[in-house]
């Protein structure tokens, strides 16, 4: 019974201490989560399966609110976030309107740094599609990076259709 009148006398304290300890927290600003480099980075290295929902949610924890729907995708500003080294601007998921389901990234170096980088970083490498002077780079997995004016522009996408196989 004492036991009982010390819970019953403890517990609104203990309450309003969470609700204090959480309160600021509420207001802060979303952060990308420890794991970001490692959920992100392998989605758009097309190393995870794509899920417009999971990634839409993450991001959207991250970021916040995406600050526009555009060309078939949610866009997400980015501040200082770094993958292989090389920094991110802004990421971006599909939307419903789209007929693939991507994952996005834009990145503030050329294509030919970002690939550079990922070498190094996890040993994937990206082969140039032809001999322009602006070739669009591909990994063996389908990730893709190309030329967003000087900056570098990653993705992975993959349609939401499937293909049946023929029938003999």
């Amino acid at each position: 019974m004492n036991i009982v009148r010390r819970l019953a006398t403890s517990l609104p304290a203990l309450a309003l201490a969470c609700s204090a300890a959480v309160a600021p927290a509420a207001h802060a600003a979303p952060q990308p989560q420890p794991s970001f480099g490692i959920e992100i980075g392998n989605a758009l290295l097309c190393l995870n399966q794509l899920n417009s929902k999971y990634f839409y949610d993450y991001l959207l924890e991250a970021f916040g609110p995406p600050y526009k729907t555009e060309g078939g995708a949610y866009w997400f500003k980015a501040t200082n976030i770094n993958l292989w080294g090389m920094q991110a601007t802004d990421f971006l998921v599909n939307d419903s309107s789209s007929q693939a389901d991507f994952i996005g990234a834009y990145f503030k170096t050329t294509p030919v740094k970002l690939t550079d980088a990922i070498s190094a970083a996890v040993g994937i490498r990206f082969t140039p599609e032809d001999n322009s002077a602006y070739p669009m780079r591909q990994s063996q997995a389908g990730s893709k990076v190309v030329y967003n004016d000087t900056d570098a522009k990653m993705y992975c996408a993959k349609s939401k259709f499937l293909v049946p196989a023929q029938q003999p």
